[in-house]
């Protein structure tokens, strides 16, 4: 490991009060490593954003199937990577909201293009996922 340098951070309080919770179930001996921690997993979970390397993982989206055209337009999203998208898997959470779990595996260029696609497909409530590099 290379040289420690210092940096502060701000934080709202009860994110704050959220976070010393985790820290302390996990068993982390203090903030600063957590924080470490935490970065690394930023790191390696958005490290596939600047290379276009292949790339494998899923991609979750959650929204209400009352917006209009919603699941049309997410559908057609998909139909337009289909050489990426191995599996899809549609959730039903309750009797408004669902979710879309979609596996992935290609070049990291084409699956962002893909999230910016199932983005721009409406309002949805929550677009997250989990990228992982091929070695």
């Amino acid at each position: 490991m290379g040289r420690i340098v210092r940096t502060g951070v701000s934080f709202p309080e009860e994110l704050l009060r959220t976070f010393d919770r985790i820290i302390k179930d996990l068993g982390i001996e203090s903030r600063s490593q957590a924080i470490q921690e935490a970065v690394r997993d930023f790191i390696t979970m958005n490290s596939w954003r600047i290379a276009d390397e292949e790339v494998a993982g899923a991609i979750l989206v959650h929204y209400s199937h009352e917006e209009h055209g919603i699941e049309e337009r997410l559908t057609d999203a998909q139909h337009d990577f289909l050489s990426i998208i191995p599996s899809a898997l549609h959730i039903h959470l309750s009797k408004e909201d669902c979710l879309l779990v979609i596996a992935v595996r290609g070049r990291a260029l084409v699956v962002k293009e893909l999230v910016r696609r199932l983005r721009e497909a409406g309002k949805i409530k929550q677009l997250t996922y989990m990228i992982m590099p091929i070695r």
